[in-house]
């Protein structure tokens, strides 16, 4: 059987740190109440998995929070921007010995457990998979082994991203199954009817 691996990257929910587009339309606290309700149905979709489960947060890893210590194994990002900060959790789990790591973020309610077993059943079959954003990003990327090369990608941080993603690995001839395009939450127009009720 195939050691697997869910990389989860979250932010710290602290008050003025998180969603801070949505922060400036509907103030911090209404911010960080969605960001938290986003952190509850991140993890819905992954405590389940069969895949051993680790958690970065962004400023300090937190037990005895809301991320049961006894299934996600805690530490913090490294690095100054994303792209390092992804690359290097990658690296670290990779090293650990697994043969298949997938990573998602917070930002993606619509996201759920059946696409995460999705991607995992893929990198059966694929080197990559991508899950792209409708503004051009990713929610999940996963692969079968390491690959700094992705990481170099000038798309970081624009909505090129998994274009610019896609092609660096078409020209490492790594082949890569391609996900549903689904949307991330940044601005008041992105959250769902449940969400907005939280700021009602």
């Amino acid at each position: 059987m195939k050691m697997t691996a869910t990389i989860v990257f979250i932010k710290n929910p602290d008050l003025g740190r998180v969603k801070k587009r949505l922060a400036k339309i509907l103030g911090d606290e209404k911010a960080l109440a969605i960001y938290q309700e986003m952190l509850q149905h991140t993890l819905a979709i992954t405590k389940a998995l069969s895949a051993d489960k680790y958690l970065f947060y962004d400023r300090e890893a937190t037990k005895g929070d809301m991320w049961p210590d006894n299934i996600y194994t805690k530490s913090v990002q490294k690095g100054a921007d994303m792209a390092t900060r992804i690359r290097k959790a990658f690296k670290k789990i990779f090293g650990k010995g697994y043969e298949h790591v997938v990573i998602v973020g917070s930002d993606c309610v619509e996201l759920d457990e059946r696409v995460i077993r999705l991607a995992f059943r893929q990198l059966e079959h694929f080197d990559c998979v991508l899950g792209p954003t409708k503004d051009g990003g990713f929610y999940l990327f996963g692969m079968n082994e390491f690959s700094k090369e992705v990481f170099k990608t000038p798309g970081w941080g624009t909505n090129s991203l998994s274009g610019e993603v896609l092609k660096i690995l078409q020209s490492q001839h790594k082949s890569c199954f391609m996900l549903s395009e689904l949307g991330e939450i940044a601005t008041f127009d992105d959250l769902n009817e449940d969400l907005k009720k939280l700021v009602k």
